[in-house]
Order: C-alpha cells, then structure tokens, then sequence
C-alpha cells in the first residue's frame, strides 16, 4: 500500500468534504511511501509519533495538526497548520531558534520519513462512527438524538440533578483518562435535555436554542469569563470536558474503520486521552 491510497480513499468516500478548502492531506513525508503499518491518533506531540515509529508504523493519522500555528495571507504567524515549512518561520512575529522544540520536531519528521496525514474533516462528519457520533456513543447516548445541528446533538435523560448527571458522565471519561468534569451553575437543578459537542470551538447558545437544559462543551471550544457569565445568568449548567478527550473515542473508531477499510495493513490506536492530570 502507498500513502496516497489513503487520501484517494478519503476523496471517494467523503463527498460532505470540500476538496479544495479541507485540511485533510498530507502534513509531511512523500505520498509514494510503502506503508508497513498505520498509526491512528488524536495529536502528533513527540511521544506519539515516536511511538509510531517504534513499532514501525511509518504512516500516522492524526486528527489535529503537527503544530498549533498557521500562516496568514502575508506571512504573519498566527495560530493551525497548511504547511510544514512556512508556519516554522516564526510564532506570532518570534523567530524559533533552531533549538526550539518544533524545530528539533521538523528536522526529526524529515529524517525519520515517517508520514503523517491529517484527517479532519472526513472524520468530523462521517455518520454515526464519526468524531460527533463515537462520542455519543461513548457517553451512553445511543438513542436517536431528539435535535441535531453540525457538531451537536441533544439528547434526552431521566430527569435527574446536574450533580448525578456530571458524576455519570465522569464515570464514563475516566478510562480515558480524565479525573475531573468541571461544572458552572447550581448542581441540585433537574435536567433532562443534554447537549452535547466537540471541538474547538462550541456554540453555547446554538446548543441551548436546540432545546436543552444542560450543556456539555470542551475546555478549548469556550471561554469561561464569557461563556461561564452567561451559564451563571441564564441559568443553563455547563459541564466542561477536556477538548481531547471529547474526541478520543473517535480516534478509537477511525482506526477501527481503516483498519477495516485496509485489511492487509497493520492499523494501530495510539491514545491521547485527557492530556492533564489533576493534583489533587
């Protein structure tokens, strides 16, 4: 199998993708690449890609890019990836010294080889098994959701306090590593509409017009001295997640599906989970 393999099967499948505009393709390494095996994970950091490469997986899957920078139309650094090369010229106007950590990144993806393909897009949207749906699935709501909109789905609970709710849901995040759910509002309130999203960036008042009573959000798709106010004037309980653990079980299920779609090649799941910990 060559790498480009994976990115015709990503162009034939994914007709809800703009081709033209996506951020799915190849961040680094040559598409030509024999693939001996394909690594499936949420980000690139350093430790994952060595653990790739470790067991001599040469192709990575990621869902996020290899650094948080992009480029704008006049060359300022601002913050996302459409290049290897132009985003390591600087960060937000600084030079990187060549000592700098995406440096020592960069110069180590080009001597290695390995390939790293970014799908995004493709994975945000496929139905059911996708990022939105696997995380359903993995908190519990299996049934058809009462209100959908892209990137959010309400569903319905047994009336129960946001206390029990949070706890429940906690329940489910641990084995992906996460100790802790944040909470904003009064914990005795009965709710029974729960919507929930992915993601950088969450709409909280998108997801209440679609009906329900609690949010659930990540930490990176909202910001606390805004969304938090309004959670607290509103009265809509906000439960907050860890951005990559929100998305982890859908990393589970690409890998599932590639290795499915691509059986004669090794496919492996590399776990990011919750990516702190909590001193206590």
């Amino acid at each position: 199998m060559k790498a480009w393999e994976l990115h015709k099967h990503m162009q034939e499948v994914g007709s809800w993708v703009n081709w033209e505009k996506t951020v799915d393709t190849f961040l680094v390494g040559d598409p030509n690449t024999d693939i001996k095996g394909i690594a499936v994970s949420w980000m690139p950091t350093f430790v994952n890609l060595k653990k790739a490469l470790e067991s001599d997986y040469n192709l990575f899957v990621t869902h996020e890019p290899l650094y948080a920078v992009t480029v704008d139309n006049e060359g300022r650094i601002n913050g996302g990836t459409p290049s290897v090369d132009n985003h390591l010229r600087g960060f937000l106007g600084i030079t990187l010294s060549k000592n700098d950590v995406w440096i020592k990144k960069h110069e180590w993806l080009q001597r290695t080889g390995i390939v790293v393909y970014r799908c995004h897009d493709f994975w945000d949207d496929y139905p059911e098994i996708g990022i939105h749906g696997a995380w359903a699935n993995w908190l519990g709501f299996t049934r058809k959701p009462v209100a959908t909109e892209r990137f959010y789905e309400v569903h319905e609970v047994k009336e129960t306090t946001v206390e029990k709710l949070a706890q429940e849901i906690l329940n489910r995040l641990k084995p992906l590593g996460q100790e802790v759910i944040q909470v904003i509002g009064d914990r005795r309130k009965r709710v029974s509409r729960i919507a929930i999203g992915t993601g950088a960036i969450v709409d909280y008042r998108k997801m209440k017009n679609l009906g329900a009573n609690v949010l659930l959000v990540t930490d990176d798709g909202t910001r606390l001295w805004e969304s938090g106010q309004w959670s607290l004037d509103s009265d809509v309980p906000m439960l907050i997640v860890n951005h990559s653990t929100s998305e982890e079980p859908g990393t589970k299920t690409l890998s599932l599906y590639l290795q499915k779609q691509f059986p004669n090649v090794h496919v492996k799941h590399i776990p990011t989970g919750c990516i702190y910990e909590v001193i206590k």
